[in-house]
């Protein structure tokens, strides 16, 4: 295995380099948000949000369910060819499969007004993918994240040393991807750490946890 291969801990850099930008994000939220007003223009504004956020999450299911290999992605997902040129192997898959899920998240937070340009906004969306990830994965020990006590966790998190969290975050995530992916390996070596079938579930997952997230996140600061 060359060095290049073995960068759990590069996977952040990866992912941060490639995750969609907060013009783009708005611009999807935007879009989904004049169709449904095109049909329903007395929607309030929470269903407005939740309707935006559920098509954010199939728009992201879909795109990681497209094929087989993320790495056949590249001319579907922009970074493909970059994450490939930072990282190499298997961690081109986890990263492209983690870009996916922040992506997903930061169109989310656009949905329910979060400033995107904001440092902590585009952290708190990392944390939210990235601990998202391990619930799914069933190796968090923390507070379930669609949950108040989960609300608190990832605002701790962002009052505190976030970067490093988010870091450390997305190396346990690369870790865990390949130990799944060696022990589900196929026949003569060859195997997929990210298949379409783990990305979409992944994604899938991720997306309701987010949204989730986000109504507990609105409800509590209407409570306040």
């Amino acid at each position: 295995m060359s060095k290049k291969e073995n960068t759990p801990d590069l996977i952040y850099t990866a992912v941060e380099k490639i995750a969609i930008s907060p013009a783009d994000a708005i611009a999807v939220v935007d879009g989904y948000k004049k169709q449904i007003l095109n049909h329903n223009p007395n929607i309030s504004k929470n269903e407005m949000q939740k309707m935006i956020s559920q098509k954010v999450i199939d728009r992201y299911s879909k795109i990681s369910a497209t094929s087989g290999g993320i790495t056949s992605l590249a001319g579907v997902i922009p970074g493909v060819g970059t994450a490939a040129a930072m990282l190499g192997g298997g961690s081109v898959d986890v990263a492209v499969s983690m870009k996916l899920q922040v992506d997903m998240v930061m169109c989310i937070a656009a949905a329910y007004d979060y400033d995107l340009n904001n440092e902590d906004a585009k952290h708190m969306s990392f944390l939210i993918a990235g601990l998202g990830a391990l619930e799914q994965a069933g190796t968090t020990q923390g507070s379930k994240l669609a949950s108040k006590a989960g609300v608190k966790m990832v605002e701790r998190y962002l009052k505190g040393a976030a970067l490093e969290t988010i870091k450390q975050i997305f190396k346990t995530i690369g870790i865990n991807f390949t130990k799944s992916a060696l022990k589900k390996a196929l026949p003569f070596g060859i195997g997929v750490i990210v298949s379409s079938t783990t990305n979409y579930a992944l994604t899938k997952f991720v997306g309701k946890q987010a949204l989730d997230w986000f109504i507990c996140d609105v409800t509590d600061k209407k409570a306040a």
